[in-house]
């Protein structure tokens, strides 16, 4: 279990080809910023693959990053899967009604026992910014209008790939995402594992490791990519140079740790209308709050219980 998946050459073989192409200079020729022309969707039309919901697989999963100075810098989650006899980043097909980012948070922790939270990057993404927006809603943003492409801090996917499945006969698609422990921690709770994950082996691997781990070459590039991605954030040792962007990824994840909270609240409106009508249970709801509250923080207690009271009358919340 502990044999690196890859050797050494190969490893810095294939970090040398992922940051090629994350470097690549994109620019797009004069013709090709005019209308399609026949040509153009002749070529589409050669190159299309086409999938009815039954043969098409998606899959959303993350690269998980804890910050760990004190031995040897950033480190990544990865598990060894028993079942698949492989090294495996987390990863799972969504519920219905989910949406892609929020499967990939729960995906790992049902495989590796982990809580993750979005790890916010600033990445050259096509993602099409809202308008009008604000600083606060989008973070630093550059626009290249050579390659018609934004540089943001985001948590948008930082890496995909496609295969087809032998066992399942679909063509998958996997969509992997940036995370980050959501205590700080990052160790794994064997008791949060589904009971067909019991078997997952988590383990935490710096970068030179993790690059080699995973069996399947395109996890590897997505290991490599987020690595990029993060160094270009926030340093090569977790303190970036560049503080503006390390600065724009810890207040987008304010945003949505608050969004979040309100979004969990929503799911207990039966909870809020109780709260507002009965003193009584609001008390004992409260003492309940207060001891698993961090701390017993009681302006986190207080702040709960407001949200809970004023829930069916907070903008935005279905």
């Amino acid at each position: 279990m502990d044999t690196a998946c890859i050797d050494d050459e190969t490893a810095r073989r294939e970090y040398d080809e992922v940051k090629a192409r994350l470097d690549e200079k994109w620019e797009i020729e004069e013709v090709n910023k005019l209308s399609y022309n026949a040509e153009d969707w002749k070529k589409n039309n050669e190159t299309a693959k086409c999938y009815d919901m039954k043969s098409l697989l998606m899959s959303f999963g993350t690269v998980t990053i804890r910050d760990r100075p004190r031995e040897g810098g950033p480190q990544v989650l990865i598990f060894w899967n028993e079942r698949h006899n492989s090294y495996q980043l987390p990863k799972g097909r969504r519920n219905l009604h989910e949406s892609p980012a929020d499967a990939a948070l729960r995906e790992t922790l049902e495989e590796t026992g982990v809580q993750v939270k979005p790890l916010y990057l600033l990445s050259d993404t096509r993602i099409v910014l809202d308008k009008p927006q604000t600083a606060d809603d989008v973070g630093f943003v550059c626009h290249n209008d050579e390659s018609d492409t934004v540089a943001s801090v985001n948590r948008d996917i930082v890496y995909a790939m496609s295969y087809d499945d032998k066992k399942t006969r679909a063509h998958r698609h996997v969509y992997f995402y940036a995370a980050q422990p959501a205590d700080g921690d990052g160790e794994s709770d064997a008791m949060r594992l589904s009971d067909e994950d019991k078997t997952n082996k988590v383990r935490w691997f710096g970068f030179e490791e993790a690059r080699k781990r995973p069996t399947m070459r395109a996890e590897r590039a997505a290991v490599i990519a987020a690595q990029i991605l993060y160094e270009r954030t926030r340093g090569s040792n977790g303190s970036s140079s560049n503080l503006e962007t390390r600065d724009w990824s810890d207040r987008l994840l304010q945003k949505w740790e608050k969004d979040d909270e309100v979004r969990r609240l929503s799911w207990a409106k039966p909870l809020a209308r109780a709260v507002a009508a009965d003193k009584e249970k609001a008390a004992l709801l409260a003492e309940a709050i207060r001891e698993i509250v961090p701390d017993r923080d009681l302006a986190a207690v207080a702040r709960i219980l407001d949200s809970l009271k004023h829930l069916d009358s907070m903008q935005g919340v279905a």
